[in-house]
């Protein structure tokens, strides 16, 4: 067999192979929810090729680090923005995917929530935009978005993707609109508030406001007699005295005392919302021990 190598001592990469080597980059495809939409970050290019048009933020891979180290490199100084997490969406290695030479991209994704982003380094330009409202993209960052958004849909079913992009407490409407917006359907509001309600997966985020008792006491309490109105003796009204009806005490009806079951913890509050079974939060959290059950257990979250 042929020698295909050399070895050059002292040099920086003494080992020199005679096969073609080819450049390696990063993409990042980074979603965020705001205005109720879906939104995706590109920068503008300020160097060529594609000057001025749109893209990932991305960008060439030094040696010294490996494929996340560059790609959270070049997020951040070309956006300013840093993802608490961010994971690996593919290879893609069309042969002409750049004129510039044959270059093999690694493309990540991540979900953060809103925040402001500062174009930098080779970007002129950062700014976020509506999935469904793109300008034309630079090299094959169409692909690289369509597959970002398969993988986004087919992640929505298994982990707590429209949880990482909403605040630490939501409303069922929010948490509705970005399913919405990720899968391209609407749902009816009863039938998804019932589904998301009886999985677990929520928890009540902030309490039913505490009622003073001492005001419903005050509430309850009879209103006084009003006083007959004095009349002259000569008066009609004092001539048929005697067949006028007893004015009776108008009173407003006692609202029913909240039983207290003395032989449990249970504390006010609780009863309260116990008095109310119809009653539904406003806000919630993700109860994250119920969802990892749910997706050890292999269950697919379905509406």
């Amino acid at each position: 067999m042929a020698k295909n190598w050399t070895y050059v001592p002292g040099a920086e990469y003494p080992w020199q192979y005679r096969y073609e080597h080819m450049a390696v980059t990063t993409d990042c495809v980074i979603f965020t929810f705001e205005d109720r939409q879906l939104k995706v970050l590109l920068i503008r290019r300020g160097g060529e090729p594609y000057k001025g048009q749109w893209a990932f933020p991305g960008g060439f891979l030094k040696m010294n680090e490996n494929a996340k180290e560059g790609a959270l490199r070049e997020l951040r100084e070309e956006t300013s923005l840093t993802p608490s997490a961010i994971e690996q969406l593919g290879v893609f290695s069309d042969v002409n995917r750049d004129p510039r030479e044959r270059v093999i991209t690694i493309a990540w994704y991540a979900l953060v929530r809103p925040s402001d982003v500062l174009g930098g380094d080779d970007a002129d330009e950062a700014r976020w935009f509506p999935v469904n409202n793109l300008p034309p993209l630079a090299f094959d960052h169409s692909q690289i978005l369509n597959a970002a958004m398969e993988r986004l849909r087919r992640d929505i079913h298994f982990q707590p993707v429209g949880f990482d992009l909403l605040g630490e407490e939501f409303s069922i409407p929010e948490l509705q609109a970005i399913y919405e917006a990720i899968l391209g359907v609407k749902f009816d509001r009863r039938n998804f508030q019932r589904k998301i309600l009886s999985s677990g997966i929520l928890e009540e985020a902030a309490p039913e406001p505490h009622v003073d008792e001492s005001c419903l006491k005050l509430c309850r309490m009879p209103a006084p007699i009003e006083p007959m109105p004095y009349a002259g003796a000569n008066s009609i009204v004092d001539a048929h005295l005697d067949a006028a009806p007893t004015p009776k005490a108008r009173t407003f009806d006692a609202a029913p005392e909240a039983s207290i079951d003395t032989k449990s913890n249970a504390s006010p509050d609780a009863t309260r919302a116990k008095s109310r079974p119809g009653r539904i939060a406003s806000l919630f959290r993700l109860n994250k021990t119920r969802y990892d059950q749910m997706k050890d257990s292999g269950d697919k979250f379905e509406f």
